[in-house]
């Protein structure tokens, strides 16, 4: 059993019928529980309480949420051609196409690389 050191809803007033639940936030008390949960939830996707599908994320700073974001339209691209891709923390794209695994830091050299590529 994990231990959760706090928990509280984003603030916002109560969902209309038809939208998602509001987002809850929790820290953990230890890390490795975070991971698990984690983990658990992509086991187990998609997660549904009373026929609301559940998402979990972790939570990051804003200036990584704004590197992770930067790879968006890549990540799109790649989806729409069947590439696999993966976000590594903190904001690293890596990408598998013809059996091969390049790395990216940013958006602009994973352009340049599917432009060489004609992707």
């Amino acid at each position: 059993m994990f231990q959760i050191e706090r928990a509280h809803r984003i603030p916002g007033g109560k969902p209309t019928p038809g939208r998602p639940p509001r987002t809850i936030l929790m820290k953990l008390l230890l890390s490795m529980d975070r991971d698990m949960i984690l983990r658990r939830a992509r086991e187990c996707a998609p997660t549904e309480h009373q026929g609301t599908r559940l998402l979990f994320f972790p939570d990051f700073a804003r200036q990584t949420q704004e590197k992770r974001r930067n790879f968006n339209e890549i990540k799109k691209r790649l989806a729409l051609k069947d590439i696999k891709y993966s976000l590594l923390y903190p904001a690293k794209l890596r990408v598998i196409h013809n059996g091969t695994t390049k790395f990216f830091e940013n958006s602009q050299q994973a352009l340049d690389w599917m432009e060489q590529m004609g992707i």
